[in-house]
Formats: structure tokens, C-alpha cells, sequence
């Protein structure tokens, strides 16, 4: 609704704009989400806006609106109500507030990388200073605009998308404004150069230098590329021999420096403790002209100057918005070039041009550096999609699997039952360099030693009764790809002996085959066991944990963060909504009873309790009274009527275990491979948790 009223609205289509979101609103207000309606509440204000609401009209509609956006700290909302509010106080005449405005939205973009908004603040913030006269500051901003708008342009890659978006009257604007003011500009520049010429103040080559050095500077966003470029002119053009250029610490306020010329580390040494000095001068925005350094008693003082033989120094302040940025210092070690006041004319006629370089450079340079930090982010979230959390210690698996995705060492992942170890053996494989092979997972628990053994290395015809053929093992046809040895400690010490020669030699042979074959793997296992109590025992043999473990991961259990359980619920009630989806909800309180619980199943025991809970709650909302017993208990509620469903205090994991029994009417070995066990290990609960053996079968 919003987006085909904006649509509209580019379109010049302002009447039919507005009357379909006022329907909207109309029909779809109460039933929307906060951050829905206040878009919605915007796009009004701006289309009314373009038919001509007054300013006085717009803030009073506008301050409600941006007093609960700022509450709910809706940053993109926040900004787009400053644009607006800054565009109606400019055609009121109000350019102070207008400017605090636009200020405040540039700052605020800037600082989530909302480039859409960034430029159009950019743009307005321009449209007040030329409404001021101000057409050096009003350039800066519509340079900045139309530089990000076509950064944003070059983002989409496809021009039937690419296309359209510069067509927009509002970018057409953005574009011709900048294109318009710099020609205004320059003539105004050429102006200047000629007044200046008349005055005889300046030389005719440096005249014609002016004009080149302007263009020049207002193209370079770089602001390294900008501190040498303006060094190398101004060394060029007043014949100078060496030259600096001090930067403002925004931090400490000090003058750092920032780029150097003809100097080599002994002078720039020299030069900084001179610098301090009359630097710290220059910096209150006063120029320094020294023409013979040998007369002044207060630099002759100076070891550096006496030693290089310094003749004379010119230091300019680069000043803009009435504060220094920055400071250019030039010197010369020829009696026949002496500064004079040509050179400081010349110097000082771009100097403040230079500082507005300078800061939109610095500008620019915080914008791409905080999107490429926005972007660096969502890759590394998205690249671990199903390793769902935002608590530190998912913060720190994400980073551990990170570290060994570039890598072919063999990784032991460890961690209680139900963690997630699986979907980090995949995270290894699909975001590494195998990614396009096979991931191949075996749970060494689920088979008997010989058929186990089978499987893993493979057998040719007639090696045993059943063998009627030859057939390639599991690690065998994960050539290339990942083997995830899942449950590894289940195995035995004579087959820890044969996967161990795979780990050492990358070779496997087939049972009844002597020529071993050469296998491309990787080898990422994992357990839940203590595996160095293992180790002592006898059970488990070092040499195989050595090779193993080159790096070890250890999967967080669900009860060390608590927090990531929302995340966990919202993730779940979209996978289990159906088809067609059914959403749902949890209702008051749901989620802070779950939080307390322990989870001894951990995630695998939240997935099976959400999507029973999905199928047995009626409604749309979920409420306390549908958990299991044991939650219940755990969260100090008390106990339900006797019209509850019967499972009085089972925990989450028994509850988990009879409800796939009875979906697989007692079939132990599908209900064990829909909760993600063997068999073995469904067996050993069900006789913890006293479930009889026929449990499930007939219904």
C-alpha cells in the first residue's frame, strides 16, 4: 500500500497517491505493525508535503509522529521525519531549523549507513546553503549527494533496475542541481582569478593554476589520494622545496601529520618539534609568512631550520564552517625562491577550498567504511544462517568456525546432545573451499561394528555373506567433500585403528580388497562424550583423539544462553507454521517460562516442544497453559486441572520421546531417526524414563 502510494507519488500522480493510502490507513492501520504504520503515517506527511501542506500543518502533524519514532528508536523512520520536517521549515523561510534538521538526519544516516537518506539530507542540506549565498558549502553537499546516488546506481548490477531508479525526477534533480552550481561556481572561481589579476597580487601562471587545482580537488574523495595531490600543487605552483600537510585529531584535537614531501625521517623529526609551536599558531587561523627565516631570532632558535638551512616558510590554515581542519607548511632552501606575498595570496585562495575537500573526503571515507562494516556483518550472519543466536558465546562459535573454514585441519566438535553439532560440521563444509562436494554424515552409533565398517571403507563382492556386489564406502564417495563423523566415541578400538590410517595416510581399502585407494577428505567428528575420560579407560585411543582434535569447537548448550531463546521460538514457529502457513503466536508470559527451564535436550528438545505445541494449541496464541508439565513446574506455575493432557511432571525430553512413539505407532527405529538418536541411546531413555517397550504400538 505505502510503496504503490510513494510510486504514485514519483510519478507525479499526487491526487491517486493520496487517496490510496488514506484508504489504507483507513482499512489496515490497527491491524498493522508499529513500524508499518509509522512508514505509512510519512508517506502521507510527504505527499501532502508535495501538494502543499504548510510548514506550521506539517509540525504539528509531525511532532506526535517523531516523538514515539524516536522513543522506539527507529532510526531509518527518525531520519526520513527530519528530511521532511527540515524540506517544509526551508520553504517556510526557516533555513537555522531547517539546517539543525538536516544536520541531525545527515548524522544519523551516516551512522547506520542509510545511503538512500544520506543523500537526500545531503541534497536539502545543499538546498539551504545556496538559499544562503553559501555555494561553496552547497556544492559540498550536492557533491556528496550525487557521488552516493551514483554509488548507489552501481550497487544494481541489473539496468532494468538500474535504469528506472536514475530516472526518478527526485535523483534527476539531485544530478542536475550539482552539474548546475559547479558551472555557477566556477565562473564565480574565474571571476576571482580575474580580480586577482587586476591586483597584480599573483602570477599569471599561477592564475591559470587555480581554476585546474579547484577541479581537481572537488574530484578526489580519497583523502589520501586528496593530502598528495594538494601537496604536489601547492609545492608545484610557489616553487617550494619541501612541504607538509597537518590534520586536526578529531579526538584530541591536536595537529597531526598527515602527508609529506621531500623530507626524509631526520627533517620531518626536526620539523614536528618546530611544529608545535607554530603550528598550534597557524591552527587559530592565522598565516604564517616567515620570508627570511635567518632574521627572525624566534625560528633561528630552531636546530632543524639552522641545520637544513631554511629560508623562508609559508603555513596556511585550511579553514571551513569557522574552525581550522587542517594546516599546509612550505618552505624553501634557495635565497632566489623566497616566499612572498604572491605565494601566500596564491595558497590562501584555496586553502579553504581544500579544507571543504578535506572534510567531505573524511565524510565520505566514515560512510564507506561504516557500510563496508554493515556489509562485513550481514555476510558473516548470513554465512552461518542456521546457527541461530546473538548471545557472546554464539558470537564466539561463529568466530571459531570462521577461523577453520579456509583450512583442511581435521576439527572435534564437542558438546551436549541436541546442541547443533551437525549444523556446525555443515557450516564448515558449505561456507569452505569444498562447498561444491559432498558432505557425507555417519553416526557411528546407529549400526552394528560390522555393518558400520561397511559403510565407512566400502567392500567388494563375495567379502562377506550379503556381499553381492562391490560398493563404494561413505568416505570413499565423499572424494573432495566432508566426512562428519558424528558420535565417533561409539566406535570400536578396531575400527578407531582403521579410521585412524585413513586420517594419517588419506587412504581407504575396501573389506576383501588389498589395493588401498587414495581419498581427498576433509574429516570434522564430533562427540557428546567425556572423551579423555574415554581416553583413560581404554575406550577411546589418544592417537586417533591427537589427530583429531587439531582444532576442537565447543557447541554452547541452550541453558548458557538463555537469551538466544526468542530467536530459537521465532525461528521455529515459521519452520513448523504448515503449508499453508497457520502463524502463531506466544502469548504473555510463554517466553520467560521457557527461559527458566534447563533444557536438557537443548535445542533439539525446543524444536520438538515448539512443534508439538504448534500442532495440538488451538488459535493463533499460544498460551502457558498449553506447555508441558515439566516446563511448567520449572517456571513455578502451579499444575493444570484435571482436564489437562495427562503428562503430569514429565520433563520436555520425555514428552519429546512418547510423542514420537506414538507418531510412528512404536517403531523405535523411526521414532529414534525423527529426534535425531540411535537406537541404542532411544533405548537407554526410554528405560530412564520408565517408558514401556511397547509404548506407541496400535494407536
Amino acid at each position: 500500500m505505502t510503496l504503490r502510494a510513494l510510486s504514485l507519488f514519483c510519478n507525479g500522480s499526487h491526487e491517486p497517491a493520496r487517496e490510496c493510502l488514506s484508504n489504507g490507513l483507513k482499512e489496515f492501520e490497527f491491524r498493522s505493525p508499529f513500524d508499518v504504520r509509522m512508514t505509512a503515517h510519512l508517506a502521507s506527511i510527504q505527499i501532502d508535503l508535495g501538494l502543499g501542506l504548510s510548514a506550521e500543518a506539517l509540525e504539528y502533524r509531525m511532532e506526535p509522529i517523531l516523538e514515539k519514532i524516536r522513543r522506539k528508536k527507529l532510526a531509518w523512520h527518525t531520519t526520513w521525519a527530519l528530511i521532511l520536517r527540515g524540506q517544509a521549515r526551508l520553504s517556510a523561510g526557516h533555513d537555522e531549523k531547517a539546517e539543525s534538521d538536516l544536520s541531525e538526519a545527515l548524522r544519523i544516516a551516516r551512522k547506520n549507513a542509510d545511503r538512500p537518506n544520506f543523500w537526500k539530507a545531503s541534497y536539502w542540506l545543499g538546498r539551504v546553503f545556496e538559499q544562503r549565498l553559501q555555494y561553496e558549502r552547497a556544492l559540498g553537499c550536492f557533491r556528496v549527494a550525487a557521488l552516493t546516488v551514483n554509488e548507489l546506481a552501481m550497487d544494481l548490477e541489473d539496468d532494468r533496475y538500474r535504469d528506472p531508479f536514475l530516472a526518478q525526477p527526485e535523483v534527476r534533480e539531485v544530478v542536475a542541481r550539482h552539474e548546475r552550481l559547479r558551472n555557477e561556481v566556477g565562473k564565480q572561481v574565474r571571476h576571482d582569478i580575474a580580480a586577482m589579476s587586476r591586483s597584480e597580487k599573483i602570477s599569471r601562471r599561477m592564475l591559470n593554476a587555480l581554476n585546474s587545482i579547484g577541479q581537481k580537488l572537488s574530484s578526489i574523495l580519497d583523502l589520501d589520494d586528496l593530502l598528495r595531490s594538494l601537496l604536489d600543487l601547492s609545492i608545484e605552483n610557489v616553487r617550494a622545496e619541501r612541504g607538509m600537510v597537518f590534520l586536526r585529531d578529531e579526538a584530541t584535537g591536536d595537529m597531526r601529520l598527515a602527508c609529506a614531501r621531500g623530507m626524509d625521517r631526520e627533517s620531518l623529526d626536526g620539523v614536528s618539534s618546530f611544529s608545535r609551536s607554530v603550528i598550534k599558531q597557524v591552527a587559530e587561523g592565522h598565516t604564517l609568512l616567515k620570508v627570511d627565516v635567518g632574521s627572525d631570532p624566534a625560528l633561528s632558535s630552531f636546530k632543524s631550520l639552522v641545520i637544513h638551512e631554511i629560508k623562508s616558510i609559508l603555513c596556511v590554515p585550511m579553514r571551513t564552517h569557522g574552525r581550522t581542519v587542517g594546516v599546509i607548511y612550505l618552505d624553501t632552501r634557495k635565497a632566489a625562491q623566497l616566499f612572498t606575498d604572491k605565494e601566500r595570496t596564491f595558497v590562501e585562495s584555496f586553502a579553504s577550498q581544500a579544507a571543504i575537500a578535506v572534510e567531505n573526503a573524511r565524510l565520505f571515507g566514515d560512510m564507506r567504511s561504516e557500510n563496508t562494516r554493515l556489509k562485513r556483518d550481514i555476510t558473516g550472519r548470513s554465512r552461518f544462517e542456521h546457527l541461530i543466536g546473538a548471545t557472546p558465546v554464539m558470537q564466539k562459535l561463529c568466530e571459531s568456525v570462521s577461523g577453520v573454514l579456509n583450512s583442511d585441519c581435521n576439527v572435534l566438535i564437542v558438546g551436549e546432545s541436541g546442541t547443533g553439532k551437525e549444523l556446525v560440521a555443515k557450516a564448515i563444509h558449505y561456507n569452505g573451499p569444498r562447498q561444491k562436494k559432498k558432505f557425507v554424515a555417519i553416526d557411528c552409533g546407529a549400526l552394528p561394528e560390522n555393518l558400520l565398517e561397511a559403510e565407512l571403507f566400502g567392500c567388494v563382492r563375495g567379502a562377506f555373506t550379503g556381499a553381492d556386489r562391490d560398493r563404494v564406502g561413505l568416505i570413499e564417495e565423499a572424494r573432495g567433500g566432508t566426512v562428519f563423523l558424528d558420535e565417533i566415541t561409539n566406535t570400536s578400538p578396531a575400527l578407531q585403528a582403521r579410521l585412524l590410517r585413513v586420517l594419517q595416510e588419506r587412504e581407504v581399502r575396501r573389506i576383501g580388497e588389498n589395493m588401498p585407494r587414495q581419498v581427498d577428505i576433509r574429516v570434522v567428528a564430533a562427540t557428546n562424550a567425556d572423551i579423555k575420560a574415554l581416553m583413560q579407560e581404554g575406550k577411546f585411543r589418544s592417537d586417533l583423539y591427537y589427530r583429531l582434535n587439531v582444532v576442537t569447537i565447543e557447541v554452547p548448550t541452550l541453558r548458557s544462553r538463555r537469551d538466544d531463546l526468542p530467536l530459537l521460538v521465532d525461528h521455529f514457529l515459521k519452520k513448523y507454521a504448515g503449508d499453508p502457513p497457520v502463524p502463531k503466536r506466544l502469548g504473555s508470559g510463554v517466553i520467560e517460562a521457557l527461559q527458566r527451564y534447563d533444557w536438557p535436550g537443548n535445542v533439539r528438545e525446543l524444536e520438538n516442544v515448539m512443534q508439538r505445541l504448534l500442532v495440538l494449541t488451538p488459535g493463533i496464541v499460544i498460551s502457558l497453559d498449553s506447555l508441558p508439565e515439566g516446563l511448567r513446574t520449572a517456571a513455578g506455575l502451579a499444575p493444570r486441572n484435571a482436564n489437562g493432557d495427562g503428562n503430569g511432571h514429565k520433563t520436555g525430553e520425555h514428552v519429546m520421546i512418547e510423542d514420537a512413539l506414538r507418531r510412528f505407532a512404536g517403531d523405535k527405529a523411526k521414532a529414534a531417526r525423527f529426534i535425531g538418536w540411535n537406537r541404542q541411546k532411544l533405548y537407554r531413555k526410554m528405560k530412564g524414563y520408565g517408558i514401556p517397550a511397547d509404548y506407541g504400538q496400535g494407536v
